[in-house]
């Protein structure tokens, strides 16, 4: 069986739930998919426990797929900062490891808004309601509603995940495929983490941008 390898980028600190699918895809015109000769999953984190939990969650599922792919631990370590290695060493473990795929996640973006949480009913003027009829019960009960908790904060994590082919000579011909994902209040990080290791792997192997 051939090893393919997919090298896993996540610039988080935590990993969130999401869609079962990829919210937003882009494939390289005339890319057809491509069966990669080793999988290599690496997730870029300051939590070591969250790094560990995807990569051996998208490891499992490229199994299951038939992939023989492992994680990335031994290839670059939690001791380990990236940015403090040169483009040249990155590139020389990958390449000297025999993997010519990379999968890189990282977050895009962080949105936030208030979202109204209380389980009152607003009606129009004409029905009154629990406001009343006059404008001074109007500001008073709308003065009143503010100032409650009857608001949280709902946050939205942007997710962005590009595969290279490390073949590729050209550099700016290596993407070949990304895909994005909105994730909205993530909550624990063992469920997220299957969630959208199992977005991430249906839609490679639906779309049959790898090919096993």
């Amino acid at each position: 069986m051939k090893a393919r390898i997919i090298v896993s980028l996540v610039a988080l600190t935590f990993l969130w739930s999401c869609s079962t699918t990829m919210k937003y895809t882009w494939t390289k015109e005339n890319f057809e998919g491509k069966s990669f000769e080793k999988v290599l999953v690496l997730t870029i984190s300051k939590n070591l426990k969250s790094r560990t939990l995807f990569e051996n969650t998208v490891v499992d599922l490229l199994k299951e797929e038939g992939i023989n792919a492992t994680n990335a631990l031994n290839v670059f370590t939690p001791v380990e900062k990236l940015d403090e290695l040169s483009e040249d060493e990155i590139g020389n473990r990958i390449k000297s490891g025999g993997y010519d795929g990379v999968l890189i996640t990282s977050l895009v973006e962080v949105n936030t808004k208030d979202v109204r949480v209380n389980n009152y009913n607003y009606y129009p003027y004409m029905y009154g309601g629990r406001y009343g009829y006059g404008y001074r019960s109007f500001i008073h009960y709308n003065y009143d509603f503010m100032y409650r908790d009857e608001y949280r904060q709902e946050k939205t994590y942007v997710l962005e995940t590009r595969l290279y082919d490390v073949n590729e000579s050209d550099a700016k011909e290596a993407i070949v495929w990304s895909g994005q994902s909105e994730l909205v209040d993530p909550s624990g990080s063992e469920s997220a983490s299957n969630a959208y290791s199992k977005s991430l792997v249906r839609t490679l192997m639906e779309s049959g941008t790898i090919k096993n």
